[in-house]
């Protein structure tokens, strides 16, 4: 390859750029996560909280703009509370809460603007604000080569099993059984990722 070509891929292939930032901050992320992977990038994240507490598998990408949060009601648990596989993709401004235990597996992609929480505030009469009210957690679970399209919420107790197609804007709560495609408010199964198309 030519000096010119190489120039005009580092121009024209911004995760070249993405992945040379990455290796320089790759010391820095070991030290912020409790394990993080070979090749994976977190890339000009809005907010990392508690990721003592998270793990991050190998050749994994996070686009900028992530919100990862590890609430202190998961700090004295043995396991990681928030666990990412191999293989992850994040498009840009992906918000995670995870107060108990989220875990994504490996090969799951994630659609721009999408939040996932394991917990929700709970109402109390005596407290001025939700903020100061307890939470309620349920385990939260994205299966094996999962997709989810952009602006996806994924919400406290959901199970998505894997190979899952879940339709943009979809609001998932309860269970997703493997190789469904799910749409809605609340997400509805429609189809199957395993039908031959017609």
């Amino acid at each position: 390859m030519t000096l010119r070509e190489e120039l005009r891929l580092w121009r024209d292939e911004p995760l070249r750029r993405v992945a040379a930032e990455a290796a320089l901050l790759r010391p820095r992320r070991r030290r912020q996560f409790q394990a993080f992977g070979t090749r994976s990038i977190v890339h000009r994240p809005l907010w990392l909280y508690g990721t003592r507490h998270a793990a991050i598998g190998n050749h994994t990408l996070l686009m900028h703009g992530v919100w990862l949060s590890v609430e202190r009601t998961a700090w004295d648990a043995a396991e990681p509370a928030l666990r990412i596989g191999d293989r992850v993709a994040f498009r840009p401004f992906v918000a995670i809460s995870a107060s108990q235990s989220v875990v994504i597996e490996d090969g799951v992609t994630i659609g721009a603007s999408s939040g996932i929480y394991d917990s929700n505030h709970t109402v109390a009469a005596a407290h001025k604000s939700v903020l100061d009210t307890p939470l309620s957690s349920r385990s939260v679970r994205i299966g094996e080569g999962s997709w989810l399209g952009d602006r996806v919420t994924v919400l406290s107790g959901a199970d998505i099993g894997r190979g899952c197609i879940i339709g943009a804007g979809s609001v998932v709560r309860g269970t997703i059984p493997d190789h469904a495609i799910a749409v809605g408010v609340p997400a509805r199964v429609i189809g199957s990722t395993q039908e031959a198309p017609a």
